[in-house]
Order: C-alpha cells, then structure tokens, then sequence
C-alpha cells in the first residue's frame, strides 16, 4: 500500500494533533513523527511536546534556553521552542535550591525583574530569609502579575494581589481581615497556625469554594462560611460542630486533631465526603447525612460500638484506622463461627456487611497487634471491588467476594484455597499481599497484577503461573542463595501471559532466576545490568529498566527500549540498527534538572549507559 492511498498516513493535521495528545511521554512522541516520511517533513504542523514534561529549570533567571544545552534534536528545535512558549502552567519558587516540580528558581530576588507571562504558581519559602526591600520588591511583582494564579507561602497583603489569583496558601501570616481585603476571584483559602485573627462573617470571599483553616482558636460561628464552599478542613479545632455552621452547598468536611464533637444535624444532608482524624467521641445515628458516598474514621481511641444506623446505606468507600487497646475494645468481639477474637468488633463487620452500595473497604490498624485476631471474609458485601486490609497477624477465615478487582493485605496469614474456594470464579487486576510464604495461584483465580513483599525463608520461590505482571518486592538478604523459577520453558511458553516482571535491590548476590520466553518488560529496580543478571534476560525482552549497564552493547541489541533510573529517568529508544534516540532529564553540575534529547550512533551506545552525563 503507497501513501497515497494509506488512510492512516494521509490523516489530517488536526487528528494527528489530537492523537498527540493523549501520548504521555515527549520520546514517544518523536518516534510517532518518525512513522513515515510524511509525518516526519510535516512535523511542525501537528507535533508538539507535552509542556507539562518540560521543566525549565532556571536559576535565578527567566531565559529558558540556558539550561537545555543537550537538546541536540535540531530538526526539532523549533517545536520544542514553542512548546515551551505555549506552556501557560509554569511554576516559581523562591528560596534555596529545589528543583524537584518548579521552572524558574530565584535565591536572589534582585535578580527577578518581573513575573514571567507563562508563571501561574508561586511559591516561596518560609525558611528563606527575605530582608524588608526584599519582600516589598517580590509583592510588588506577584501584584503586578497577570498570569500567577496560585500563591503558596503568602505571608503579608499588604501590597495587594494580582487579578488573576484564585489560590493562596498563607504561611507565617497574622494580618487582620476585613471584608474587601481578600478578592472574590478567590476560590481556595489556607491558613496555617500562625494565623490567630477571628474570621468574621462576610470576610471571606463570596466564590470561596475551598478552605484549610489550621489551629483556629475561635469558635466558628454561622455566616462565616460562604454559601459557595464546597470543601472544608479544620485541624487542631477545640469547639462542637453544631448544626448552622456548615454551609448547606458543602461537598466535603475533613475533621483532624479536634478536640470538638459533632452534633447530628451539624453535617449538611449533600454532604458526599466526610473524614475524621484522630476523632475520639461516639458517632451516633444521625451524625453522618445519609447521602454520604465516602467516610473515613482515624482514632487511636475508639471504643464505642457501632450502632445501626450510624453508617449510611449509601456508603461507597469506607476506611477505618483504629486499634483501641485491650481494656477499651467493645464487649462483643467473639465470632461464635471460630475460637479467635477478630481485631474489628462485631458490630463493626456487621454494620459493613449491611451497606448494599459499598465497593471501597480500606482498614489500617497499628502494628502493636499483640496476638493473632480473626477476619470473617463472610461479612463483606457483595458489592466489593478493592479491599485494603493493612492489620498484621491477621487469619482470614470465610470466602472472598467474587466482586473483588484489588486485594491489599498485610501479613495475614490464610489458605489461598479456603478464601478463593474453587468453586468460584475470581478476577483480580491487583493482588498485593505481605508475607513470608509465596503462594501458589488456582486456576479459577485470574490475576493482572501480583505485588509481593516480605521475607521469605525458602532457598527456592516457585511463582504463580497465569499472571500478567509480577513485582518481587521482597527481602533479598542472602539473594546470591536463591532460586526463583517464573516456569515457562519451550512450548510452555506459548501459553505463559507473564509479561512484565519487576525486582527490588539484591543485598548479596546475583539470584538464579528462570523467566519465561514472554517477558516483555523487564525492572531491575536498583540493580545494575552485568554478566550474572544477562544470563536470565530471555530474548523478549523489549524494554529494560535499570540504573546502569555493565556488559558490552552486543548483548543487548536486541532490547529496543533502555530506562535508565539513576535519581532521574532518560529513555533509550532503538530507532534501527544503527542508531538510538536518547531522551529524559539529567543533572548538572550546578544541581539543576534539564533536557537531554539526540540521536547518537549504536557505536556510542555503551559510553552513554557506562556514564553520567553533565
């Protein structure tokens, strides 16, 4: 088929710019122009990078072209200049060194003669001294600005706010406020402790829809809020909730370290998101509204019991972090169906197996648990899709819900045959789990994604079959001792699905390890790439991701995309036999983070993966 008559390489500029944008990553990008001959002469019509993957790491300076001296792609420089004018999300940040998600970094403020026109957030650093001319200067600028829309670290309004601003972040701010002093285009509001003024009603702004208010040492009365707000949190807050003060618009509340209960009737009845932190007083029925679609409960001392009709019916997502000690448990923990007590009381498992909507279950308990307690699987819904269950020396009795898609536990101990009965059909995209023994998978379970983390004792670690990615996150002292078969082996492996396996750092030694002939993906994590590892790298093996490469280039040729993982991420893509195409970020001397993008000869291959580049 010629071009003239392929419809997929005569398609328009303006699909071919759509489908750009839904491609992540910048060297993928580049390839996608190097389909054809077309694509790649009419780049410049349709091809742009993904600016949001584009920092400009600049040092007390707005040039953004000092510090992208290894973009050596010329025919592409002029799409990388404009993608880089076209980014309108751009962030500063003053104070010392930290490139870790801004573009322009000044610990000189002399040096900032005006707020760059693609600057939308800024930030600035408490901890970095700015004398009196200093901060006058740097408000003055941010006021001036009609692009910055969010400040974190405001600490004084005294010399006005910029038009365009809709997000503050006060730090180290104690200035009174009256109403006019914050504009109405306002729509998020953080107070940090610092701030001990008393918030009068109609002070904040009319479209405020977001607000953190933390150690507020006055009783919040109605009016204050705005009718406008639709998520609130109060951390380290000594007054009752009482019904009035919330807004009735109000979509989400987050409670944390108060020493204040909440009243029923307090939460407005469109309430769809309520999180309680360090909560320590009874929920009674009629606290939570009974629209809630996710509630959260974090107590280091709740022992009440959990009476009907305190959890709404329609519940989606509920988490519960307790573990009240012994003496403060509710009186009734016994499961009559097994001997052990279960670590969540009876009326908690009941008032869960009760909630028809529910598809999201997490629970997080501490790891002081003193002895090994019960969780009856039975009590789950139906309806479960993701269940998080983080509380050590757990037995799982009962029988899973077909429901499930995610599994998290963490060192609980079961028979994977008794809670995934093989009568029952299971379909996981997740199924993470801690522990000391490797389980073997029944074929009525289907898993997308095995995660596996602890310490196995075992000399040799049989994986399951019939998964598509496995992440071994696993202990590995000793790991010059081990045997790890993933099976597969001639003909087998046709019918193997693994595709994509990823290891944690080997303490001591090179493991044997036998992987099938379908591996794809391979992760070494923060092992380097030598001899001993080469030797069980299958030849399917498209993309290897590792720190560094210590063995020569003719043994990899095969691999035709390389992710090195120093601190930072480069992609090496295999273009054709004889040349590559290197892109990702890179580490100055100077401490800064910029672009490094070219195509280099298949002969320079081994200098650049045995290198850091500067």
């Amino acid at each position: 088929m010629n071009n003239q008559t392929n419809k997929i390489v005569n398609l328009s500029h303006l699909i071919l710019n759509k489908i750009i944008s839904y491609v992540y990553d910048n060297i993928d990008r580049i390839c996608f122009s190097l389909v054809c001959k077309r694509w790649y002469n009419e780049r410049d019509k349709y091809l742009i990078f993904n600016s949001d993957r584009i920092k400009l790491f600049a040092l007390n300076s707005t040039d953004t072209k000092k510090n992208h001296k290894h973009f050596k792609l010329t025919s592409y420089n002029n799409i990388f200049k404009k993608s880089i004018q076209s980014k309108t999300i751009s962030s500063l940040f003053v104070g010392n060194k930290n490139y870790s998600y801004c573009d322009y970094h000044f610990n000189d403020i002399r040096k900032l003669n005006s707020i760059p026109n693609n600057v939308s957030n800024i930030y600035i650093d408490i901890r970095f001294k700015l004398f009196a001319d200093e901060l006058k200067h740097l408000y003055q600028l941010i006021s001036e600005s009609q692009s910055v829309t969010m400040l974190d670290g405001c600490s004084t309004l005294k010399y006005g706010l910029p038009k365009s601003i809709k997000t503050i972040r006060f730090k180290h701010f104690n200035e009174p406020l009256v109403k006019g002093s914050l504009p109405n285009s306002i729509e998020e509001l953080v107070f940090n402790s610092n701030f001990k003024q008393e918030i009068l009603p109609g002070v904040l702004p009319e479209g405020l829809s977001k607000l953190k208010i933390y150690s507020y040492q006055y009783e919040i009365r109605p009016g204050v809020l705005p009718v406008s707000l639709l998520e609130f949190t109060l951390d380290n807050y000594h007054y009752e909730i009482h019904p009035g003060v919330l807004p009735a618009s109000l979509l989400k509340f987050t409670f944390c370290d108060c020493q204040g209960e909440i009243r029923p009737g307090a939460l407005p009845d469109g309430l769809l998101e309520c999180h309680l932190n360090s909560y320590e007083f009874e929920i009674k029925p009629g606290v939570l509204p009974n629209g809630l679609l996710e509630f959260s409960l974090e107590s280091n001392n709740y022992r009440y019991e959990m009476q009907p009709g305190v959890l709404p019916l329609s519940l989606e997502c509920l988490s519960l972090n307790s573990h009240p000690s012994e003496d403060e448990l509710p009186p009734t923990l016994g499961d009559q169906q097994y001997p052990v007590a279960t670590c969540l009381p009876i009326s908690w498992l009941q008032a869960i197996s009760s909630l028809p909507n529910l598809q999201k279950l997490y629970v997080f308990f501490s790891n002081d648990v003193n002895e090994d307690t019960i969780l009856n699987l039975d009590y789950l819904p139906p309806t479960l899709e993701f269940l998080e269950y983080l509380v050590p020396k757990t037995i799982l009795k009962g029988t899973m819900p077909t429901s499930l898609k995610s599994i998290d536990l963490d060192e609980c101990q079961f028979k994977i045959d008794e809670i995934f009965p093989e009568t029952l059909q299971y379909h996981l995209e997740m199924f993470q789990y801690r522990n000391k023994i490797i389980h073997s998978i029944p074929s009525n379970i289907k898993i997308e994604t095995l995660s596996m983390t602890g310490n196995s004792s075992e000399p040799k670690i049989t994986l399951p079959s019939g998964v598509e990615n496995i992440y071994l996150l696993l202990d590995w002292t000793n790991s010059g001792e081990k045997i790890i078969d993933f099976g597969g082996d001639g003909n087998t492996d046709q019918a193997c699905s693994l595709r994509k396996v990823a290891f944690s750092q080997f303490d001591n030694g090179t493991p044997q390890v036998k992987l099938p002939n379908t591996v794809e993906f391979l992760d070494l994590g923060y092992n380097d790439l030598d001899d001993n590892i080469l030797q069980w790298v299958p030849s399917s093996v498209k993309t290897l991701k590792t720190p560094k490469i210590n063995i020569t280039i003719p043994k990899i040729k095969s691999i035709t995309n390389i992710i090195r993982n120093f601190i930072l991420f480069q992609t090496i893509r295999k273009l054709d036999e004889n040349y590559y195409l290197i892109y990702g970020d890179y580490e100055s001397i100077d401490d800064s983070v910029n672009i490094i993008a070219k195509i280099f000869h298949h002969s320079k291959l081994e200098k650049i993966l045995g290198t850091k580049i500067e």
